[in-house]
């Protein structure tokens, strides 16, 4: 069945038994007043009539957005876990709320144990200040570029390099995206 199929035969339904209800009070009302009384409520029916398949039809349409909306964000999902860099994308306050599994197996952990945490968990103290400005040149609405280390969870250090940009929404910042490479692999291309 169609989205919003049903719902249209249940709005049917109720109308019919509106109009149904409305003959049964004019029944019991005397012959001279009954068409001042069927008339608002038959007036009431038509509208509604008119207005339920464009309801209907609005039900519908925000389903199939929604559904849409869905699939692409699977795509983007799919994609972004697809990419053998770390991704990242943190919120306004420099919490990560994404990062994928090639990030978090730079870290030598899973997506789940970093979500919530800031970049400043993960990077060598020695490197908070190259972390620092960067932060600083994507709040000013710059890309940013650098090399750091980062600490694996087996405690080694893992050299880096960072390209991130700020995260855009209704015209002001709000959190960065940031794409990690280890270093040995740009040595290897």
């Amino acid at each position: 069945m169609r989205p919003g199929q049903q719902e249209l035969r249940w709005a049917y339904l109720l109308f019919a038994l509106l109009a149904l209800d409305s003959f049964l009070v004019a029944w019991q009302v005397p012959r001279p007043l009954a068409f001042w009384v069927l008339l608002p409520l038959l007036a009431v029916q038509l509208i509604a009539a008119w207005l339920a398949p464009r309801v209907v039809r609005m039900v519908r349409g925000h389903r199939q957005l929604q559904e849409s909306y869905a699939e692409e964000l699977a795509f983007a999902r799919q994609l972004m876990e697809s990419v053998e860099h770390g991704l990242t994308v943190t919120d306004e306050d420099g919490r990560f709320v994404y990062v994928n599994r090639a990030y978090a197996r730079l870290l030598g952990t899973v997506p789940d144990k970093v979500l919530g945490r800031t970049p400043f968990d993960f990077t060598l103290p020695e490197d908070h200040a190259q972390l620092l400005a960067a932060q600083a040149e994507r709040l000013g609405g710059q890309s940013s570029s650098y090399r750091t280390r980062l600490r694996h969870h087996s405690g080694a250090a893992v050299e880096v390099v960072v390209t991130g940009t700020p995260r855009w929404h209704a015209g002001r910042i709000v959190g960065n995206v940031a794409a990690v490479v280890p270093l040995h692999e740009l040595d290897q291309n």
